[in-house]
């Protein structure tokens, strides 16, 4: 599983049928593909699709039950890190579901989200300026040049949602 920034930011968090659309960047991501796994380099791109941006303030996910809805779980705030964290939330919102206490049940991550991002619009700009800010970066990076001063600095505010197939600069090149 590939990313290149293809993600849709929506403003007020609201669904959109985009969201189940084949990935505007499929080609970036084949070159990717073959680039990281030279095997696969002619191997067809079976699935893309663009996808919501599911990013929590901390960077962390984020379980419990829906206030005044206590027959609804969720699971959220994955950060672009979802395939690694399902086994995680999997285990709690089981937990949760079956009524047990147990590790997975008082997990600090298991308090609903911890913080929160600003309103809209704030929320809105500032998603789309640091989802663009990575695109640039990871567009230099694949073409081997060093990205903008500016950029890299905005990136850097997504963390590990900053997705990139190339090694991060280490704190002191920063």
């Amino acid at each position: 599983m590939l990313g290149k920034g293809g993600n849709h930011i929506a403003f007020g968090n609201r669904m959109q049928a985009c969201f189940d659309q084949p990935s505007r960047h499929a080609a970036a991501l084949q070159l990717t593909m073959g680039r990281l796994f030279p095997s696969l380099a002619t191997a067809p791109v079976v699935q893309s699709w663009t996808g919501a941006s599911d990013r929590s303030a901390t960077g962390f996910p984020f379980f419990g039950r829906l206030p005044g809805h206590q027959r609804v779980l969720y699971g959220l705030g994955y950060s672009g890190n979802g395939v690694v964290q399902s086994h995680l939330g999997g285990r709690i919102l089981s937990s949760l579901l079956l009524g047990e206490r147990n590790a997975w049940t008082d997990s600090g991550l298991v308090r609903g989200p911890l913080a929160h991002f600003p309103p809209e619009p704030l929320r809105w700009c500032g998603a789309m300026l640091v989802r663009n800010a990575i695109r640039r970066v990871e567009q230099a990076e694949d073409r081997q040049h060093k990205p903008r001063w500016l950029d890299t600095r905005l990136a850097a505010c997504a963390g590990m949602a900053g997705k990139t197939d190339h090694p991060q600069p280490s704190a002191s090149r920063r």
